[in-house]
């Protein structure tokens, strides 16, 4: 596929040259360099070596042998092209070696905004162990939104809801700021101005959409993610979801669960109905619409599995105290136990 990404190889052959890197350490999936930009490397004659032994969701072994790739092969900066598992690895890389190096990246899907985020999501035999460090934050991006066009369907969908809900979850943060909240606001605008036509492959639609993303990316990175993420990884784990369906389910029935909690968090869900377009039920109908609430049963085991694997230091920056009981309750109004 032609992407016609000229200006972005050159803003990235731009910055390298400036740099002036000895050796890279290409971070990547299997078709690593479907976009060019190894090539470009090649063009500029700067030496590169691809890594692309991780996972979807990376595991921390993984990540050491990234650390093995850059250290014997005497690399002195990353560059990771890919979503948020490549990117992630290359900020792992960064974090457990210790190593002060840089690190650009350029995000292929429009969602987990993790080339302006802190955070490493990891694993550690599949539970997750990601971490946290102002350090790890991508030194520059380029946001090629032509990479975007092969995006399949399902992830456009799943990455777009990511970047949704780490606006509203940001949004609902007890660390919330005005910084956060304004980059949570122009996140939704972007989402609600873009989505439909973005599912449609509408290329007008691409370079917004990695706006969404990115100052989505900017708001959790400032307010961090809250309930609705928590709910989240035994969904993924135990169901096999996309993380962005497991996080929007989730997210649908808290927000039901806030709204009928009394007058507590009334100014904040309306709040919530104002800057997203939706009330509780229209986020819900929107995602049947969508068909994300198909398959949502659970044998007794995996639901007791679920309810009891809610990372309650997840929940400190909610703004409702939730209880064992509201935790059970909240699943118990989407998931059917078998």
């Amino acid at each position: 596929m032609n992407y016609n990404n000229e200006k972005f190889i050159k803003e990235f052959k731009d910055i390298m040259l400036k740099i002036k890197a000895q050796k890279v350490l290409f971070v990547c999936s299997g078709e690593y360099d479907r976009y060019g930009y190894r090539k470009a490397l090649d063009e500029i004659k700067i030496k590169s070596v691809a890594f692309t032994s991780f996972e979807p969701c990376p595991e921390v072994s993984s990540v050491q042998k990234g650390i093995e790739a850059f250290k014997s092969n005497a690399c002195d900066f990353v560059v990771a092209v890919g979503g948020g598992s490549a990117i992630d690895t290359a900020k792992g890389i960064k974090y457990y070696s210790k190593l002060d190096f840089k690190i650009l990246a350029v995000p292929t899907t429009a969602g987990t905004g993790a080339e302006v985020t802190r955070f490493s999501v990891l694993y550690n035999n599949k539970d997750k162990a990601s971490v946290s460090d102002w350090d790890i934050i991508p030194d520059y991006q380029i946001f090629d939104y032509t990479t975007l066009k092969s995006l399949p369907y399902e992830q456009k969908v799943a990455t777009s809801l990511d970047a949704f809900c780490h606006s509203v979850e940001a949004y609902w943060s007890i660390d919330a700021n005005d910084e956060s909240r304004q980059y949570s606001k122009k996140a939704l605008s972007l989402f609600n101005n873009n989505f439909v036509k973005y599912l449609e492959n509408d290329e007008k639609t691409f370079e917004p959409m990695l706006e969404c993303s990115m100052l989505a990316g900017k708001a959790i990175n400032l307010a961090r993610t809250t309930a609705p993420h928590a709910f989240s990884y035994k969904l993924h784990k135990l169901k096999g979801f996309y993380h962005g369906r497991a996080v929007a389910v989730s997210l649908a029935y808290i927000w039901k669960y806030m709204a009928n909690s009394g007058d507590k968090l009334k100014s904040l869900v309306n709040e919530t109905t104002e800057i997203t377009g939706f009330d509780y039920a229209g986020f819900i109908d929107f995602l049947k619409d969508l068909g994300l609430l198909e398959d949502l049963t659970m044998t007794k085991a995996e639901f007791e599995e679920t309810i009891h694997g809610v990372n309650t230091a997840r929940l400190q920056n909610f703004p409702m105290k939730l209880t064992d009981k509201d935790i059970e309750n909240i699943y118990s109004s989407f998931i059917l136990v078998k």
